[in-house]
């Protein structure tokens, strides 16, 4: 009976601090905070479908080609797609969120790449999202286990001008997430990472 309690004792205790922690802990949210007297960015946000149209017409002008598409709840897209070029060349992975209700962080950010290294053949990953990352799913995707490149709203933007025409550019700039201000000096690490 002894032996029982000494086993049982600290799982009960744990389960207490755990539940403590559950309770009192503050939520913290994934938006990047404002500078002083800086105000939120009050344009409409992208629907799903036309941030599908963007995404497909990108990808075109890019040269690869779509294998499989789906889009989910929120207009989160996930696609394959192949790349023709000889020998460079092969199958990408790429997911793309629309959402703008928080940034993605480092675990979102290693499931992916943990699901780009377990499909077999496939060269790498690509993560669009126009709220961004945060500073550890920037970090920790140097350590990932699987290539994956993070493109928030303001490479998507880059890539948009460098690949579309006007219209389409002019069009994306009336949308949220979509240039206007990069938080937590996230442009000046992405230059430096190379990422846009």
């Amino acid at each position: 009976m002894f032996a029982l309690v000494v086993m049982v004792a600290p799982l009960l205790v744990g389960f207490g601090i755990i539940m403590l922690i559950a309770r009192f802990a503050p939520n913290v949210p994934r938006m990047a905070a404002h500078s002083p007297g800086e105000q939120g960015d009050q344009r409409p946000q992208i629907t799903g479908d036309e941030f599908k149209d963007v995404i497909e017409e990108l990808l075109t002008a890019l040269g690869l080609h779509t294998v499989f598409s789906s889009m989910g709840t929120g207009g989160v897209l996930e696609m394959t797609l192949r790349d023709p070029k000889p020998l460079s060349g092969g199958r990408i992975l790429l997911f793309a969120s629309p959402v703008m209700q928080g940034q993605m962080d480092a675990a979102e950010v290693l499931g992916f790449a943990e699901g780009v290294r377990a499909d077999m053949g496939a060269l790498k990953g690509i993560v669009i999202a126009l709220a961004g990352f945060t500073d550890e799913a920037r970090t920790s995707v140097g350590a990932s286990p699987a290539p994956v490149d993070l493109i928030d709203g303001h490479a998507l933007l880059e890539l948009i001008q460098e690949h579309l025409d006007q219209e389409r550019v002019a069009l994306v700039r009336g949308y949220r997430g979509f240039g206007g201000r990069l938080a937590g000096g996230y442009r000046a690490a992405a230059r430096r990472d190379g990422q846009i």
